[in-house]
């Protein structure tokens, strides 16, 4: 397990990571990684937004979808969506411990949103490998 000091700069890449995501994709309002059990491990998200609470739903409605897609015999959840009257709700792994969020504004082409949400679910899958999801959440809520 790695120290604090280590998590502090995990989560200092984390952030470089999220930061370059949403530099490189049009329309992305907010985005943020948590934890299976609905713990922020980082995000940027406008102040207007609750991201605690935006987390503990945005887990709770991948537990739902990947349910559903057990049940209905869907095959692996990849990829979950929102759609409001003003923007999209995207939800996916990120890894085997982590997800994915992102808000995307209405006027993005929906396809190109899908491809950069799993493109970018890879990147950062990529940089939790071998990272401690707790230690991450310890280390920013700590």
């Amino acid at each position: 397990m790695a120290g604090s000091g280590e998590g502090l700069a995990e989560l200092a890449r984390l952030r470089e990571i999220l930061n370059s995501i949403k530099e490189e994709t049009p329309g992305v309002r907010a985005l943020a990684v948590i934890s299976y059990d609905g713990f922020v491990i980082e995000s940027f998200m406008p102040s207007s937004v609750d991201e605690d609470l935006m987390a503990a739903m945005g887990s709770s409605v991948l537990s739902i979808a990947e349910r559903m897609g057990i049940d209905l015999r869907l095959g692996d959840f990849e990829l979950g969506i929102v759609c409001g009257s003003d923007g999209y709700l995207l939800l996916t792994r990120a890894g085997r411990e982590a997800i994915l969020i992102l808000l995307v504004n209405k006027d993005v082409k929906l396809g190109v949103a899908l491809y950069m949400a799993k493109r970018a679910a890879a990147r950062v899958a990529e940089a939790l490998e071998g990272v401690s999801i707790e230690e991450l959440v310890a280390a920013r809520w700590g």
